[in-house]
């Protein structure tokens, strides 16, 4: 990918910055990795001196990346960061660990890059200035998400080497596990993950997704969840299935959803934490449960409410109604037709979103239409609207009401997936 000029010449300043304090940028890079991810300091001097190492190595490639803005498809690594990336999985160094490395780094070089111009006097001020740290960090990003895909590929490669060299087959020991027929003492050995613990299961997949960026959303929601130990295996080539060992303060899904960016076309489907090995098997079950249901009954469209990448993190709480109205389709679909009416047919799409919202704030009009950015009469109009639909007043306590809204989406799946909007 190639950005030319204007940009060119408003980022020469980065290489030159670099050129001339090449060991002093490597050390606050180095100083940034190891203070939020200190395994890099934490499993002998060999690795640790390796790294130092890598920091320097790429600030050559970095400063033609950002200069040039050409950010090749198969990006090579400099050879320092080749070995170590090698060496990781031997010395024990978890996958989230090196995809937090190369952020951590990637941050803390343009937040220098920053200091650096508000304290020189003869640097571009003002607009000038946002305008050229715009570009640093555009193509510093694109060169970052470039870098880091090889290494993974690397990372990835020795693991499966080492795992085949002694271990055995990891998938195949995750079936005697979830199957009953491995002892607890024996799968802990195999494994390395501890059963004895509290679990969260997820399924990351998406149909176009490559293994590689499966595995960076799998290590970016371990970081997130906390977890002191995962566990993952490659389900088929676009979905990994996986565990966390997760402390009882791990965050929630609405925090996920807040805090975790999750690229186009990728989703997570989650188990409830649970806990020993018979959790192990329960929490799996219902991540798997929420990846069949998710696609069909909740498709990836923007909420008026929410960011586009919300409503990509799913949890079996938010499917657990369409698990078990699936057993029967046809009987939920009489249900819902008679709860709704034609209130599940696409021009009422609008109406729909609005008492979703709605039940979400508990009945509370005025935090309703604050999500949905309309006034709060607008609202009360569509409520009303939706109760003259289903000729009864709509209460947000109403049990039956609620329940049939919630199977409208997989018992009517096809009558709302190109949904028209009402007048309100």
């Amino acid at each position: 990918m190639s950005t030319t000029s204007p940009g060119t010449q408003r980022v020469t300043a980065f290489a030159e910055w670099i050129d001339a304090n090449p060991d002093d940028v490597a050390d606050k890079v180095f100083r940034a990795c190891v203070s939020a991810v200190p395994s890099f300091a934490t499993n002998g001097r060999e690795i640790e001196l390796a790294f130092r190492a890598v920091c320097s190595s790429f600030l050559p490639f970095v400063s033609e990346a950002v200069t040039t803005g050409e950010i090749p498809q198969g990006t090579a690594l400099p050879v320092a960061a080749d070995d170590l990336a090698r060496r990781l999985p031997a010395a024990g160094i978890k996958l989230v660990d090196l995809v937090l490395s190369y952020d951590v780094a990637g941050n803390e070089l343009l937040d220098a890059f920053s200091r650096e111009l508000r304290g020189n006097p003869s640097r571009p001020a003002g607009s000038d200035r946002a305008d050229m740290l715009s570009v640093v960090a555009g193509r510093l990003f694109r060169f970052r998400q470039a870098a880091l895909a090889r290494a993974m590929t690397v990372y990835h490669q020795e693991q499966q080497l080492l795992q085949h060299s002694g271990v055995p087959d990891l998938l195949a020991t995750v079936r005697e596990v979830l199957s009953g027929e491995l002892g607890d003492a024996e799968a802990e050995r195999r494994l390395d993950y501890r059963l004895n613990n509290r679990h969260v299961a997820f399924v990351v997949w998406g149909p176009k997704a490559t293994e590689t960026t499966l595995r960076e959303v799998a290590a970016r929601l371990r970081f997130q969840m906390r977890a002191q130990r995962d566990l993952v295996v490659l389900s088929d080539e676009h979905a990994l299935h996986g565990w966390f060992n997760v402390p009882e303060n791990a965050p929630g899904v609405d925090l996920l959803r807040a805090r975790l960016s999750v690229p186009a076309g990728i989703r997570i489907g989650l188990g409830t934490p649970r806990h020993g090995s018979s959790g192990f098997r329960i929490t799996h079950r219902e991540a798997l449960e929420t990846q069949s249901l998710a696609d069909r009954a909740m498709p990836q469209s923007i909420r008026l409410d929410t960011s586009a990448g919300a409503g990509h993190i799913v949890s079996i709480c938010d499917v657990v109604a369409l698990a078990f109205a699936s057993r029967d389709v046809e009987l939920a679909r009489h249900f819902v037709r008679s709860q709704l009416g034609s209130l599940v047919e696409p021009r009422h799409a609008v109406l729909r979103e609005t008492l979703r919202v709605w039940f979400e704030e508990l009945g509370s009009p005025t935090r309703a239409a604050r999500r949905l950015n309309v006034h709060v009469n607008t609202l009360i109009k569509r409520l009303n609207r939706a109760s003259d639909i289903v000729a009864r007043p709509v209460n947000a306590g109403d049990f039956a009401f609620r329940l049939a809204f919630e199977l409208c989406g997989i018992t009517h799946a096809s009558d709302t997936d190109e949904p028209v909007a009402d007048s309100l």
